[in-house]
């Protein structure tokens, strides 16, 4: 404890009072306001001035200048390097994460192998900077398989990765360990879901949980969307928020491969088509044009490309893929990086209006 000048003012006034001080920059920032029932003590400054104190004085009646005991603020550190000082050699601090991805309670952090005798202190540090996070996940594999699944091992927190995601307003339940999901493509399914318009057909090809599927539901009315996926937990996990978005009557959720179930009862009935499997794509590219009326629709086209000449070399691929099924391109009303995936590599996104 240190006893400090400080305001005593009613409880009442306290807000109002502590907004002032701020203003006048008077508060003492290293000690904690403290109150009782009644009244509220505001840490002052040692250099403070007596003419700002008398204008507080003179606000209202039971304002006093006085002196009490404070307790001291205890300064969290703002990063895992400055929570780690001394704590692991300093040549290794280069290598320490300088992002993660958050979803919901869990955190997924890269560690290079220089690091991998401090992952589990790097995890824990993460959990005491971050106090909505459960559990701390580090990559032990590239994403790979037909479901983009990635390994993890758990390094700090509770044995538990199923988890709560919320996204522009929408509710999503996943498991990282067993379905692919990026926090990162926020963005990208806001910019699709401006694009619908009410009363579209929409078919969601590699659907996963939902994200792009249920972010849609919720800003487009009267739509009505297929959602498809061949992870059986995703699947499960798909019907699930649908029910929590409360999208039942707009989404329909379907399990199996895009292309049997697209060609089996889904031909010709889409607007607008997603393709989010950027390393499978192109390969889906004849079905997705199946899928679209004849009269003509949108594809959001996803795919990994390397440098140089990115987005010509991803338009030169799809036009030739397209013009194979007898349609043809009308236009390209976007085409941009979404993000690197590895040095001179990117996720491309592409919308392309067929006919």
């Amino acid at each position: 404890m240190i006893k400090a000048p400080c305001i005593k003012i009613p409880s009442i006034l306290g807000q109002v009072i502590i907004q002032l001080s701020n203003e006048m920059q008077i508060i003492d920032k290293n000690l904690k306001i403290s109150s009782t029932e009644n009244h509220v003590f505001i840490p002052l400054i040692k250099k403070f001035s007596m003419k700002e104190i008398v204008s507080l004085l003179k606000f209202a009646d039971g304002i006093e200048l006085t002196n009490e005991n404070f307790q001291e603020k205890r300064n969290r550190p703002k990063s895992i390097q400055e929570a780690l000082q001394g704590k692991i050699p300093h040549p290794l601090h280069m290598y320490l994460p300088h992002s993660m991805d958050v979803i919901g309670r869990v955190a997924i952090i890269q560690i290079p192998p220089q690091l991998k005798n401090y992952e589990v202190l790097v995890g824990k540090t993460i959990i005491k900077l971050h106090k909505n996070i459960n559990t701390v996940l580090v990559k032990k594999g590239a994403i790979s398989g037909k479901f983009r699944l990635r390994k993890f091992k758990i390094i700090a927190g509770i044995d538990v990765t199923e988890t709560e995601y919320r996204e522009h307003g929408c509710i999503f339940h996943l498991d990282p360990t067993k379905v692919y999901f990026s926090p990162r493509l926020s963005q990208e399914r806001w910019r699709i879901s401006q694009q619908v318009r009410k009363e579209e057909t929409v078919i969601d090809m590699f659907a996963g949980v939902g994200p792009f599927s249920i972010l849609i539901g919720k800003k487009c009315s009267n739509v009505r969307i297929f959602a498809i996926d061949i992870n059986i937990d995703a699947f499960n996990y798909l019907k699930k928020n649908i029910i929590a978005n409360r999208l039942h009557e707009q989404i329909f959720p379907l399990y199996g491969d895009a292309r049997k179930i697209i060609e089996g009862n889904y031909v010709g009935i889409a607007d607008r088509v997603i393709m989010n499997l950027p390393e499978q794509s192109i390969k889906y590219i004849d079905v997705a044009c199946k899928a679209l009326k004849i009269t003509g629709g949108t594809l959001h086209y996803y795919s990994f490309e390397a440098e140089p000449n990115i987005l010509e070399n991803v338009m030169k691929k799809l036009s030739k893929a397209v013009s194979k099924t007898g349609r043809n391109i009308k236009n390209y009303s976007d085409i941009r990086l979404i993000k690197a995936i590895a040095p001179h590599e990117w996720q491309v996104a592409v919308d392309a209006v067929i006919h």
